[in-house]
């Protein structure tokens, strides 16, 4: 059970500004480094719950919630199988490479 992933999808916004973006590249580069970013704000990632904890922390020191919005949603294998995609790949899990 330790080692079970789970599908996360990660959605997120963060304002047009200056300060903002450079937070957004930072979030994006960690993104990048536990999933597949599948849209521009929108990371699909499988995840052992020790892989989950560390990015939540990462994030939670990473943005400023009074004015960013990160959504994390926690799906299991049903809902990844039961996903309906038109004019992309299904979600699958790869070699995931933590940064």
């Amino acid at each position: 059970m330790k080692n079970q992933t789970l599908f996360y999808l990660i959605v997120y916004d963060l304002p047009d500004n200056k300060a903002a973006n450079k937070r957004r590249k930072r979030l994006h580069d960690l993104l990048c480094g536990y999933g597949t970013r599948t849209q521009y704000s929108v990371f699909e990632c499988f995840l052992t719950g020790m892989q989950f904890a560390k990015l939540k922390v990462r994030v939670e020191g990473l943005i400023k919630p009074a004015e960013d919005s990160v959504r994390i949603y926690v799906l299991d294998a049903g809902a990844v199988r039961k996903t309906i995609t038109y004019g992309s790949e299904k979600p699958r899990q790869e070699q995931t490479l933590i940064l």
